[in-house]
C-alpha cells in the first residue's frame, strides 16, 4: 500500500520516463502520477500492460485535456462518459481539468483560452460542472490556467473562480506557475490573490518552470526547473492555505528520470515536505478492489496497488 500524504510529491507521467517507472523496483521518492486519460483510454498491447504496471507501482490521479468546461458547444458526453469508465477501471477518485476552453464550432484548438470572466458566465458554467460530476460521480478539480489576452468588463480572476467553487461545488487544482506568470504578466499581487481563494476548496497544487521571452513576457513552457521565485510563492501559499500534493510538471526538455527526481528531491527541501502539517489536507485513493475511500487516521490515504 502507497499513501498520497498531504505533503507527498509526485510527477506527471511521460513517455520519456515511462521504461524507468515499470522496472520492478518503484522509486519512493516519487510519492504518485499524473497521468492524461486521453492518452491512455481504449488502448491495449504493450501500452495497456505498461499502464497495469504503473497502476501497481503508483498510486494514480489523471488531468483531463479535452473537456473544454468554458465552450458554447453541448458537453461531449461520449467522451466524459469515456473518461468515467477509464477512472473506473483504474479506481482513480483524483480527476481535475482546466478552467479554460479548448473547442470551438469547428472542433478542438489544441489550445486553452480563457473564458471570459463575468458574473453571467457563472450560472452556465456551474451547471455544466454539476453535469460532468454527476456523470462521473466525482469531484471535477479545475485547474487556473496562463492567459496572455484579458476580456473586457471581467470579474477578478480570483472572485470568479471562488464564485465558481461556490455555485458548483467543484474543487481546484491550484497552479502555482500559473499564478506567478499571470501575476507579473497583468501586473497584480498573487498573495492578495490568494486571499480569496477558499483553502477548503484546494485538492492539490501543480508547480513548474516557464519561459521569459525578450519583452520580459513570461511564458508557461514546463520546459525548465522551477524557478526560485515561483518556489517562494508556493512556500507562502502552502503557509497560508496548508500543505496539499504537489505536482511537478515537464512537457519540453524532459531530462532523464533520475535528474528530475533530483529537481523533486529540491522542491521537497525548498517546500519543506516530508514534514507533518497538522493543518494538511489528503486526497483520497481508492483500492481497485473496492469501492469504498481509505483514508486511515494517522493523517494519510493509502492505495493498495491500483
Amino acid at each position: 500500500m502507497r499513501p498520497i500524504k498531504s505533503d507527498s510529491l509526485g510527477i506527471g507521467l511521460r513517455t520519456d520516463h515511462i521504461a524507468d517507472l515499470c522496472k520492478p523496483n518503484h522509486r519512493k521518492d516519487i510519492a504518485f502520477l499524473e497521468l492524461a486519460p486521453d492518452n491512455w483510454m481504449n488502448i491495449g498491447g504493450k501500452k495497456r500492460e505498461q499502464l497495469e504496471t504503473l497502476a501497481d507501482h503508483y498510486p494514480l490521479v489523471a488531468h483531463g485535456l479535452s473537456l473544454s468546461i468554458g465552450d458554447t458547444a453541448p458537453l461531449n458526453l461520449d467522451y466524459i462518459n469515456n473518461i468515467k469508465t477509464f477512472l473506473d477501471d483504474y479506481a482513480i477518485d483524483v480527476y481535475s481539468e482546466h478552467l479554460s476552453f479548448s473547442r470551438d464550432d469547428q472542433g478542438y484548438l489544441y489550445d486553452l483560452l480563457p473564458i471570459p470572466r463575468r458574473p453571467e458566465n457563472i450560472p452556465y458554467l456551474a451547471d455544466r460542472i454539476k453535469t460532468v460530476q454527476d456523470i462521473l460521480e466525482r469531484p471535477l478539480i479545475l485547474e487556473n490556467i496562463t492567459y496572455y489576452h484579458r476580456y473586457s468588463q471581467e470579474m477578478p480572476e480570483q472572485e470568479f473562480i471562488a464564485a465558481l467553487i461556490e455555485a458548483s461545488d467543484c474543487r481546484l487544482l491550484l497552479d502555482i506557475n500559473n499564478l506567478y506568470i499571470n501575476s507579473k504578466n497583468h501586473h497584480y499581487d498573487p498573495v492578495a490573490f490568494m486571499m480569496d481563494i477558499p483553502k477548503h476548496a484546494i485538492d492539490y497544487y501543480h508547480i513548474a518552470g516557464h519561459g521569459v521571452e525578450k519583452n520580459d513576457t513570461l511564458i508557461d513552457t514546463h520546459g525548465h526547473p522551477v524557478s526560485a521565485p515561483v518556489m517562494a510563492l508556493g512556500q507562502k501559499i502552502i503557509n497560508s492555505h496548508g500543505k496539499k500534493p504537489v505536482l511537478l510538471e515537464r512537457d519540453n526538455n524532459i531530462p532523464p528520470l533520475q535528474t528530475f527526481c533530483t529537481e523533486l528531491k529540491v522542491l521537497s527541501k525548498h517546500l519543506s515536505y516530508g514534514v507533518s502539517n497538522e493543518s494538511s489536507d489528503n486526497i483520497t485513493i481508492r483500492n481497485r478492489d473496492h469501492d469504498t475511500s481509505d483514508k486511515i487516521s494517522d493523517g494519510h490515504i493509502c492505495s493498495a496497488g491500483h
